[in-house]
């Protein structure tokens, strides 16, 4: 079952949206307020550069909240984010030049998430844990949703098929694609989503990860419970991208030794013409190794890939045992994923890298039923919501700051 909820939306000025919303490395004007001065520039780089910009120490951290907070306050004022007067449950629609994608934009209840209904899949790293949880606690700003996916419903699909067809849509884009979105305000139809919603047996959290594990974290420090924007997409819509590996050695490799020890598990073909290796099926693995591209054939039929690579290559030939935490290793993933690896591998020639064939949308829900979890970053998942499409803030106490605003729906 799956616990959804209405919001109010921050959402940015539609005249401006395109610039505040997609990556641009031009200011195009300055707006102020007092002594105040923000460039027009993506919310992305506004609302979270300043932390890493700023050192990783106390002190600079603090400062770094203290001025996303303020740039946060400056946006709203020069309404450059306005925050809407009514919640509401959004339908959201990416429209790329290969397939087309449509979901349901909600507010979801952490306490599916600790009481299990969100079925998570892989671990998380726990830097970038502490860091997203740092930021949630200290601005209350969440940019983008996380992503959970369900089986397709009838019931859903018509209201947002109808819905679609009779309300207008806002939207930007860019040469990627189009960003629509539909807002259902209509009591009656977000009462019948929410119920419809609570009769899915089980969700799957397919990109999100940090992000809920940092919200659980501070839900728990509060002793209260939290939310967290969401966006629902059903299985059929789900794509899986490759997500690859990249190991940086500390010591020079004995390149003959780690040979003998993966002939022990898979089988080594070299790439014809040293070509990349990117493969076009799963039980297969590409690896760069001392300049040459190889193909691992895997001997062990059944094992998802991912895992392979991590218990029988990566932790007993490269003592690789916490891909949690372990700062050599590197994970790249998403459409220009191999000419990153590339350019990586002209920059430090000594690295090792790994590409993988992406899971399956049924292998991604079979490991969650299971409660199997992978290593982190396991699955690359579309869609990528812009950041700052529609954006979410909530208090600091882990409590939504606009729930005085429900009355009527949390009657539901």
């Amino acid at each position: 079952m799956a616990t959804i909820k209405p919001f109010r939306a921050l959402r940015p000025d539609p005249f401006l949206a395109d610039q505040l919303v997609f990556p641009s490395s031009e200011q195009i004007c300055f707006f102020g307020i007092g002594e105040k001065i923000l460039p027009l520039k993506p919310l992305k780089e506004q609302l979270e550069a300043p932390a890493r910009r700023r050192p990783e120490t106390e002190e600079g951290q603090i400062l770094a909240y203290q001025e996303i907070r303020e740039n946060i306050d400056t946006l709203k004022k020069l309404e450059r984010i306005k925050l809407e007067d009514e919640p509401g449950i959004y339908i959201y629609e990416i429209v790329h030049r290969d397939y087309r994608q449509t979901g349901i934009w909600a507010l979801t209840s952490v306490k599916d998430y600790t009481e299990g209904k969100i079925k998570i899949h892989e671990q998380t790293l726990a830097d970038s844990e502490r860091r997203i949880c740092n930021y949630r606690k200290y601005t209350g700003f969440e940019g983008s949703p996380v992503l959970l996916a369900y089986r397709p419903e009838i019931a859903i699909n018509r209201i947002i098929a109808e819905t679609c067809a009779g309300q207008k849509k806002s939207t930007v884009g860019n040469k990627k694609g189009l960003h629509r979105i539909w807002k259902i305000q209509d009591i009656d139809t977000i009462k019948e989503l929410i119920a419809a919603f609570a009769k899915i047996q089980q969700v799957y959290l397919a990109d999100g990860h940090h992000r809920l594990a940092a919200t659980e974290r501070l839900a728990n420090e509060n002793g209260a419970d939290a939310l967290i924007s969401s966006l629902y997409i059903a299985s059929d819509q789900l794509r899986i991208i490759d997500y690859h590996r990249l190991f940086v050695p500390e010591f020079d490799l004995d390149t003959t030794a780690v040979i003998a020890k993966l002939q022990e598990v898979c089988e080594i073909i070299p790439s014809k013409d040293n070509q990349p290796v990117r493969p076009g099926h799963s039980q297969l693995i590409g690896m760069w190794l001392e300049g040459n591209w190889y193909e691992l054939v895997l001997k062990n039929a059944g094992t998802l890939d991912v895992v392979f690579l991590q218990e029988l290559i990566l932790e007993p030939v490269f003592g690789v045992t916490n891909p949690r935490t372990d700062s050599r290793l590197k994970c790249i993933g998403g459409e220009t994923a191999m000419k990153e690896i590339e350019s990586l591998l002209r920059a430090i020639p000594s690295a090792v890298a790994f590409t993988l064939y992406p899971m399956t949308v049924d292998q991604l829900m079979a490991v969650g039923t299971a409660c199997q979890i992978l290593p982190p970053k396991s699955t690359w998942i579309d869609p990528k919501v812009p950041y700052g499409l529609l954006t979410y803030q909530h208090s600091f106490s882990g409590k939504d700051i606009s729930k005085q605003h429900y009355d009527k729906i949390n009657q539901v």
